[in-house]
């Protein structure tokens, strides 16, 4: 039973990253099918905050090229973070939203934004998304 709740691990990271997974699905599956709550949370958290690191990385890596390959100027650099530092970093309150969120998390790595910052407001909301999932669930199951 313990290697089993390593698939949900791999949903979450999967669900983290652009590829088409939802976590949510499997993370509920997990619980109805009597797993431990607090295994299931922790597992399904750590898959997907490592997967919102690596879209972090992934940004990163993006605005490496676009030096290289397309130009990108310091100056033009300089504007990103000065916006992303006044606006950007907010938006990664909504990372923890289908479909949008996993987005913001490249363009955070894009961005620079600062790593405590990302881990912060990203994280955060990745593990009380499942925390209100697990109450919700919780909640419809008969006593």
């Amino acid at each position: 039973m313990e290697t089993e709740i390593l698939f949900l691990g791999l949903a979450a990271f999967l669900a983290a990253t652009l590829v088409p997974v939802s976590s949510e699905i499997v993370f509920t599956g997990y619980l109805a099918l009597g797993y431990s709550k607090s295994a299931c949370l922790i597992i399904a958290s750590l898959g997907n905050c490592l997967g919102t690191s690596v879209n972090y990385v992934i940004g990163m890596a993006g605005l490496l090229a676009a030096r290289k390959y397309l130009g990108l100027t310091p100056a033009t650099e300089a504007k990103l973070q000065t916006l992303n530092q006044r606006y950007g970093a907010w938006a990664l309150l909504l990372a923890w939203m289908p479909v949008i969120g996993d987005p913001l998390t490249v363009l955070a790595g894009a961005a620079r934004t600062r790593w405590w910052v990302f881990t912060l407001l990203v994280f955060g909301g990745r593990v009380a998304r499942y925390l209100i999932i697990l109450t919700l669930f919780e909640a419809s199951s008969p006593a």
